[in-house]
């Protein structure tokens, strides 16, 4: 920190100069004549110049509370400054701090990221292994259906083990095997005591499996083919069930009027009334 300069400098060496040439000329004076006391006045003259230059060389009272004052305001202005450093270096620190535990929080997630991606690889695998075992099964179940109907038909097949067989797969949810089995008892057996079952069966499995279609042209066969079958009524409700799930509220409503109006006094019937209403149609 550089202080102020005072206006100018001090020299106490010029007041000596000053007294040393009083004294000289005082001596001067009195062992000199007359004629040189035009000189002693010009001495005099130089001596009163050179104390005037002294006196504006001096630094007055003023001058010092100047230099105090500039001095104490340049204390303060810097003990601000380093009030203010250490109150910013504090700030810092804390920032710091911060971001130092928000790294560690970052890099545990990162971790268990990590660990997760590795777990999920692992789970993936497994799940990608299972499908392969599963897709390798069914084709072997395809192929050995396939197979099943390319064989000459035995003799010996029971039709109602067989028809049972169907049942307890569409029973279990297992709709493509319930097709495949009632496709292969009607195949074996199209006059057997249970074929109007199995044709009502196989198209309440296309109807599980939401094949809408298919289960109205098989539905659609059991009066067609069994016109006596207690299947019938079901058959028509299930097609008006079928054409509602297409979209076809019309033909819908139509099927369950003439369940109605064809066996009023069966359980269909109560059915159809209720999907009437469901549907909000004039009766």
């Amino acid at each position: 920190m550089r202080l102020p300069e005072p206006r100018t400098s001090f020299n106490p060496t010029g007041l000596l100069w000053v007294a040393g040439s009083v004294a000289v000329l005082l001596v001067t004076a009195c062992a000199s004549s007359s004629t040189q006391l035009a000189d002693l006045e010009t001495g005099l003259a130089a001596v009163e110049l050179r104390l005037d230059e002294l006196r504006s060389q001096t630094p007055t009272r003023l001058d010092l509370a100047a230099v105090v004052q500039a001095l104490e305001n340049q204390v303060d202005s810097e003990v601000v400054a380093n009030a203010d450093l250490k109150e910013d270096l504090r700030q810092i620190l804390s920032d710091l701090e911060a971001l130092r535990n928000l790294v560690q929080e970052q890099r545990q997630i990162l971790n268990a990221t990590v660990d997760r991606l590795e777990q999920t690889g692992t789970d993936v695998a497994l799940i990608q292994g299972r499908l392969e075992r599963q897709e390798a099964y069914l084709s072997a179940l395809d192929q050995l259906q396939e197979t099943s109907r390319a064989a000459p038909v035995v003799e010996a097949v029971d039709p109602k083990v067989l028809y049972n067989a169907a049942y307890q797969y569409y029973s279990e949810g297992s709709y493509e095997r319930a097709i495949t089995g009632f496709r292969r008892y009607l195949d074996t057996f199209p006059d057997g005591a249970d074929a109007d079952s199995a044709q009502y069966w196989l198209g309440e499995s296309h109807l599980g499996r939401g094949q809408y279609r298919a289960a109205i042209e098989e539905l659609g066969l059991v009066r067609q083919d069994y016109p006596e079958s207690d299947k019938v009524p079901s058959a028509m409700l299930k097609v008006g069930v079928a054409l509602n799930e297409l979209g076809d509220r019309e033909l819908a409503i139509e099927m369950f009027l003439r369940v109605r109006s064809s066996y009023p006094d069966t359980d269909e019937a109560i059915l159809a009334l209720q999907q009437l209403d469901n549907l909000g149609a004039e009766q």
